[in-house]
């Protein structure tokens, strides 16, 4: 038997890992570890943001984004492992924050455009840019 068939009747999800796999795997681990230093900031030193913003609760807030950047790490290390729940994962993250920049297009338009611009990337390298290992 050959380990490649062996491979897809275990199922393990194996991907090659191609340059837009990549490309997305460190977008969404330094999107990530941005949304860390953010959660953690907005958590531990709530005096770094401005009084008159919508967050009125930025201990919670400062915990979302804290479990956020750690899902995206979590995508982005593990697709570039070559780990198709790290694909899936990512793109269902990337997806959600698409939708969340784009009805920020009023308030911050470059920024949102910015933001729903490297997502779409996100979704097509995970989407296109990987194939299972046994094609």
């Amino acid at each position: 038997m050959d380990t490649t068939q062996g491979r897809a009747a275990r199922g393990d999800g194996a991907v090659r890992v191609t340059g837009w796999v990549w490309f997305a795997g460190i977008m969404l681990i330094v999107a990530g570890g941005l949304n860390l230093i953010n959660g953690f900031q907005m958590i531990e030193r709530h005096q770094y943001f401005n009084t008159h913003i919508v967050y009125s609760n930025l201990s919670f807030w400062g915990w979302v984004f804290v479990a956020w950047g750690a899902a995206q790490l979590f995508a982005g290390f593990a697709s570039v492992a070559g780990k198709m729940t790290g694909n899936y994962v990512g793109v269902l993250l990337a997806s959600t924050a698409t939708f969340l920049w784009f009805i920020m297009i009023f308030a911050e338009p470059w920024a949102a455009i910015l933001g729903v611009t490297a997502n779409l990337l996100i979704i097509y390298g995970l989407t296109t840019g990987a194939a299972p290992e046994w094609e």
